[in-house]
């Protein structure tokens, strides 16, 4: 990538990270991390949320006025027990960002690592404790990068059936036109986008998107002289408006 590039798309990556919210722990009062409990007995259905970057109020992704908090809360019925990950949640380093020692040094990278290991520590606790239980993963933004790679590993790999699993994923940063699609590669070190996904096998995954939002709609360079502006503009009005979204 040209550097003039590379610095445009670093000023969209972290201009993204300040603005973004992040995650909760249980809504039912059931299980807020993983762990080695069985549930007895089993729900008819997990929903496992994976919030997106976190505020800048927030040590980590845990954040009960997130966007994917707000969506995953009406999920909430008897049979339902809904759950989110905690982990760094940042782009850029952020001192004090939670969820690892020595976090503050942390960036994307580490912090989808560590979200991409506790989600799928999580669905294997959840499907072998309970393996007739459905279970329903959510992804918001960068939770959503997150959670659409752990799909796709299962998809795979095979460890969940298709028929027990499903998710949501909410400006996708890998969907066709998100921003780690258009502009794939590593910016920094520590920042590294990985490109376009989408080989979820028979698992249903469903994608939502609102057009113009940056992070999963983005436009690039060669679409638009405005297209650094466009991009932030759409971030900005667009980004947190998910749970307010009536496709």
């Amino acid at each position: 990538m040209p550097d003039f590039a590379c610095d445009r798309v670093l000023a969209i990556i972290a201009g993204l990270a300040l603005g973004l919210t992040g995650p909760v722990a249980a809504t039912d009062g059931t299980a807020p991390t993983a762990g080695a409990e069985t549930f007895r007995p089993c729900p008819e259905r997990f929903v496992i949320a994976v919030d997106g970057t976190r505020n800048i109020d927030t040590p980590d992704s845990i954040d009960p006025d997130s966007p994917l908090a707000k969506i995953s809360a009406r999920y909430a019925a008897p049979g339902t027990v809904v759950e989110h990950i905690r982990y760094p949640a940042v782009v850029v380093p952020v001192p004090e960002s939670g969820s690892s020692e020595g976090s503050g040094r942390l960036a994307y990278d580490e912090s989808k690592r560590i979200g991409h290991q506790r989600l799928r520590e999580t669905i294997t606790v959840r499907h072998g404790s309970c393996p007739d239980s459905e279970l329903v993963v959510l992804g918001y933004s960068q939770g959503a990068s997150i959670a659409g790679d752990v799909l796709a590993e299962i998809a795979a790999d095979g460890s969940v059936p298709p028929e027990r699993i499903s998710g949501v994923l909410y400006s996708d940063p890998r969907d066709t036109r998100g921003v780690e699609t258009l502009f794939p590669g590593e910016v920094v070190p520590g920042i590294t986008l990985g490109g376009g996904r989408d080989d979820f096998g028979t698992i249903a995954v469903e994608r939502i998107c609102i057009e113009g939002d940056a992070v999963c709609d983005g436009v690039t360079p060669e679409e638009s002289e405005g297209w650094l502006g466009e991009n932030v503009t759409g971030y900005l009005r667009l980004h947190t408006t998910y749970p307010d979204y009536d496709p």
